[in-house]
Parts: C-alpha cells; sequence; structure tokens
C-alpha cells in the first residue's frame, strides 16, 4: 500500500512537527506526548480518517519505506537501527500507557525520537528534484530577546532550549550572544544578582561581548551556505530574515545532516 501523495508544503509542514516533538522529548521525556500527536497527525492525513493510532500504522510504514534508515539499514544491520515496525510497536504501547516513568519513559523517548528522525528522513527524500532552499530547512519562529530584556531571561532561554547561541537586535543589526561570553560576563565579578538583573543593552556595555550574526535569505541556496562558511573560524549558525528584514528562522548543519 502506497499512501496518498504529499506534496512539498505538506511535507515540511509534518517534518517540523517531528522535529518540534524530537526536541520537546530531549528537553523533557514528557514530549513523548508531542511526537505522539505527529504519528496520529500524519496518520489522520495517509490514511484520511480519524483512527487510533495503531490504525495507522501500515499508512506510516509505507512512507517509512523511503528512509534508509527505517528500511535498508534496519534490515542489514539490526544491531545499530532499529526496524520501523518495533519502533512503532514501542511508541504505540507506550502511548496507550498511563505509566511510564523512570527507564521505561526514557527507553520510549529514545524510541520515539529514532522514529521521529527516520520519519523526517523519509518526509524529505528528494522526489522530483532535490530542495536547496533555506526555507526548506530552517527552523521557524525562532527563539530571540528584545535589548530592554534582563540577562537572567537569556540565560533561562539558553539552559532551558540547550541553545549555543541566541539572537538579539542591536541598532538595526542582528548579533548573538553565545553561551561562552554570557559565561564570561555572568563569572566577570559580583554582585550575581546584580548581573542577572542588568538588561542586555547595558551588559554588553559591562562585557558582554555580542558576535555579528550570519545571515541568509529565505530563498538562499544551503549547498553554497555550507560552502562559503568556515566553520574552524566562524559561527555555526545562521539567522534569515525575510523581504522586511525581519527574524522568521534559524538554520544550522545540524538541520542540514
Amino acid at each position: 500500500m502506497r499512501p496518498p501523495t504529499l506534496e512539498w508544503p505538506e511535507r515540511l509542514y509534518f517534518r517540523d512537527q517531528f522535529r518540534a516533538g524530537r526536541y520537546a522529548a530531549l528537553a523533557d521525556a514528557e514530549g513523548f506526548h508531542n511526537i505522539c500527536f505527529a504519528l496520529e497527525a500524519l496518520g489522520l492525513r495517509l490514511l484520511g480518517r480519524k483512527e487510533a493510532l495503531g490504525a495507522y500504522k501500515e499508512s506510516i510504514a509505507a512512507l517509512a519505506s523511503d528512509s534508509i534508515v527505517l528500511s535498508v539499514l534496519a534490515s542489514t544491520k539490526p544491531g545499530l537501527f532499529t526496524s520501523f515496525e518495533a519502533l512503532f510497536e514501542l511508541v504505540k504501547s507506550a502511548r496507550n500507557d498511563a505509566m511510564h516513568t523512570g527507564v521505561y519513559a526514557r527507553h520510549a523517548t529514545e524510541s520515539a525520537i529514532e522514529l521521529c528522525i527516520g520519519l523526517e528522513a523519509a518526509l524529505m527524500k528528494e522526489q522530483d528534484m532535490p530542495r536547496t532552499t533555506v526555507k526548506d530547512f530552517m527552523v521557524k519562529s525562532p527563539v530571540s530577546v528584545e535589548t530592554w530584556q534582563p540577562i537572567a531571561l537569556a540565560r533561562q532561554l539558553m539552559l532551558t532550549h540547550s541553545f549555543s547561541f541566541l539572537p538579539v537586535e542591536i541598532g538595526g543589526t542582528w548579533k548573538l550572544i553565545s553561551e561562552s561570553a554570557m559565561a564570561r560576563y555572568l563569572r566577570s565579578g559580583p554582585p550575581w544578582k546584580a548581573l542577572l538583573a542588568e538588561d542586555i543593552e547595558s551588559a554588553q556595555g559591562r562585557g558582554l561581548e555580542l558576535i555579528e550574526a550570519p545571515m541568509a535569505q529565505l530563498d538562499g541556496n544551503v549547498d553554497q551556505l555550507l560552502g562559503e562558511q568556515d566553520f574552524g573560524n566562524s559561527v555555526r549558525l545562521w539567522l534569515v530574515t525575510d523581504e522586511n528584514d525581519r527574524l522568521c528562522g534559524v538554520l544550522s548543519p545540524f538541520e542540514l545532516m
């Protein structure tokens, strides 16, 4: 059985749902449910009617066959990769079990993340032509801070989301707060609470180092960006702006793997 043909915007939509679920699960095992919601939404689209998660298995399996990890490598290297069948069954069982805690919860979450990675690859499989534009791969709705907001908020966002860089616009130019710059600033001297309470603009004048952000356009070519970037000596992140120079996404090599 082959599922209905998914148009490219649909593929991007479901890819983003799995990506968001995966990030949520990495931050908190309770985020496992976000992956289940993404699976159910994809299953509903493929099957064409509302059912329980298990009823979507055949339709999603047909899509999963486009993922080399979930199909070929799961068969040829079973010690390294798990099959779609096994991952889906574990996630379905955990979805129906209200008491998934501790080691069981971690195992279920790890399996759900592995399933996500495989399905994201299936959704992004090149169909008629390679996709190379920034807008196809960037993370939408990026998190940023304002210059009037306190360092404490920037620190909290970086720790909560495991961000290496946090965007902030200063004087019409996008800058990045790096994790190393944040650490240096917060250890620059007491009192700690005064440093945390300082607004970002004032902190810049008192030693917080900001990096000029590499920029990319929505219709930019990702292969060209990768070729131009010297990753040994530069920031491994691009900020993406629209035609009005508004921040609309971020892109890193992580999204291009």
